[in-house]
C-alpha cells in the first residue's frame, strides 16, 4: 500500500523510495512532493500513462527507475539534479533529443524488461532503431551536450545503453575482441575535432553484478575506460586515460549495446596535456573492464559531421 500523504511528510529526509511493483496509476504520485531530499527513486512496474511534473521538483534526485512500465506514453519532466535515467526503449527515439537539456544526466540506460530483440531492428529507410538514436543524439552541438570544465557536477562525458546486438553500421573503425586498438590517422586532431564515440556490444543484467563493487545491487554498472597513447615513448607525454560509466536495471542477463561519447577536453584538463602536441598520440585503446565484448566501434567526432547526422537522422 502507498503511505498517505501524512506518512510522505513525515519522511522528508528519505533518500531512496522503491516503489517498484505497487500497481500505482497516474494519480497517486503527488504525495512524492513531499520527499525533497529523495536521492533515488524506483517507479519501476507501474501502470502509469504519465507522471505528473511534481518529479522535476525533485531538486535532489539523481537516479529514477521507470522501466517496465508498459503503459507510460511519455517520460516525465525531470529535474536539473538528474543523473541516470533507466527507462523502457520505445520511448527512446521520441526522447534523446530531450534529454540533452538536463545538464547532469550521464548516464541513460533503455531497456525492454527482458531484452528480447525487438521486431522493429530495420526501418523502412534502411537504418536500425539504434542508428536512428544515436545519430540524432549526434546531430546536437557536442559542446552544448557535454560541459567543458571538469570543476563542476556538470556532465563531461555521457552513455546510452540499448537493448541491441550489433553497432551500428556508420562506426568507421570496427573490431571484434577483448578491446580496441585504433591507429590514429596522420594528424587526425585539428580545431574542427570534438571527441571519440565508443560503441560496444556486450551482455550485462543484474544477474552479474560484482558483489565488490561498491554500487548498488539494483544495477549493473561497467566502466568503458579509453585511452590515447603516444607510441614514441615520449616522457613528457603521458598515456590519456578516461573512464565513462555504463549500466542497466534490468533484472535479465542478455544482449546490449553501450555507447560512450567521450570529448578530447575530458583527457586533457586532467593531464594538463597542451592541445599543440595532441596529435603525437598516435593509438587509440577502449577496453569495457571485467566483460566479453562481441564487437567495437570507434568512430572520431568532427564538427562538420553534426550536419551529416543532423540532415539523416535529424527529423527525429
Amino acid at each position: 500500500m502507498l503511505p498517505s500523504p501524512w506518512e510522505f511528510h513525515c519522511l522528508r529526509k528519505l533518500k531512496s523510495l522503491d516503489l517498484s511493483g505497487c500497481n500505482l496509476s497516474d494519480n497517486q504520485t503527488a504525495a512524492l512532493m513531499n520527499l525533497p531530499s529523495l536521492l533515488e527513486l524506483n517507479l519501476s512496474r507501474n501502470k502509469f500513462i504519465s507522471l505528473p511534473d511534481i518529479i522535476s521538483r525533485l531538486y535532489q534526485l539523481r537516479y529514477l527507475n521507470i522501466t517496465q512500465c508498459q503503459e507510460l506514453k511519455e517520460l516525465p519532466k525531470l529535474p536539473p539534479s538528474i543523473k541516470e535515467l533507466y527507462a523502457e526503449d520505445f520511448l527512446a527515439k521520441q526522447s534523446i533529443a530531450k534529454l540533452q537539456m538536463y545538464p547532469r544526466l550521464n548516464l541513460v540506460s533503455f531497456t525492454n524488461y527482458s531484452f528480447v530483440q525487438q521486431s522493429y531492428t530495420k526501418e523502412s529507410n534502411g537504418s536500425s532503431v539504434l542508428d536512428e538514436i544515436l545519430g540524432s543524439f549526434l546531430s546536437h552541438n557536442m559542446d552544448d551536450v557535454v560541459q567543458s570544465s571538469l570543476n563542476s557536477d556538470y556532465r563531461v562525458t555521457c552513455s546510452i545503453i540499448f537493448p541491441e546486438c550489433a553497432i551500428p553500421t556508420w562506426f568507421k573503425h570496427q573490431s571484434v575482441g577483448e578491446k580496441m586498438l585504433l591507429e590514429l590517422p596522420i594528424n587526425w586532431y585539428n580545431d574542427k575535432f570534438k571527441g571519440f564515440a565508443i560503441c560496444c556490444a556486450t551482455l550485462m543484467g543484474a544477474g552479474v553484478l560484482n558483489p565488490d563493487s561498491g554500487l548498488s545491487k539494483k544495477y549493473d554498472y561497467a566502466f568503458v575506460k579509453a585511452k590515447l597513447i603516444c607510441k614514441d615513448d615520449l616522457e613528457d607525454l603521458k598515456v590519456l586515460e578516461k573512464e565513462c560509466k555504463v549500466g542497466t536495471a534490468s533484472r535479465t542477463y542478455g544482449s546490449c549495446v553501450c555507447f560512450v561519447y567521450i570529448p578530447l577536453y575530458a583527457s586533457l584538463q586532467v593531464s594538463g596535456t597542451d592541445f599543440g602536441k595532441i596529435n603525437q598520440y598516435s593509438l587509440f585503446e577502449a577496453s569495457l573492464h571485467g566483460r566479453i565484448v562481441r564487437q567495437w566501434g570507434v568512430h572520431l567526432i568532427y564538427e562538420d559531421e553534426r550536419t551529416l547526422f543532423a540532415k539523416k537522422y535529424g527529423s527525429l
